[in-house]
């Protein structure tokens, strides 16, 4: 089963950088942004547990769940960024 779910998750992460690539490639669309950061948030749901896999699944799973991790730590920073700040973005009329 576990197999299975890494094929998956491969086949949904070869998608989501080709989506990545189209996004370059043919002009900016928003669905296909939106379409290319679920697929990596999806694969990273996917993907099997860390239980007693061989070297190939640990090397895979950093691969695959690189793009997942820096868009949340990236998030975090701005979240965390904004909290404790004192600037006023807004503007004054």
């Amino acid at each position: 089963m576990d197999t299975l779910r890494a094929l998956l998750a491969m086949g949904v992460f070869c998608l989501s950088c080709y989506l990545v690539f189209d996004l370059f490639s043919s002009g900016f669309s928003w669905m296909i942004l939106v379409a290319a950061i679920a697929g990596f948030l999806l694969v990273h749901f996917i993907w099997p547990e860390n239980k007693h896999h061989d070297a190939w699944y640990d090397a895979f799973e950093l691969i695959f769940d690189l793009p997942y991790q820096l868009t949340s730590r990236f998030l975090r920073a701005i979240f965390k960024g904004g909290k404790d700040s004192d600037i006023d973005i807004g503007i004054d009329l």
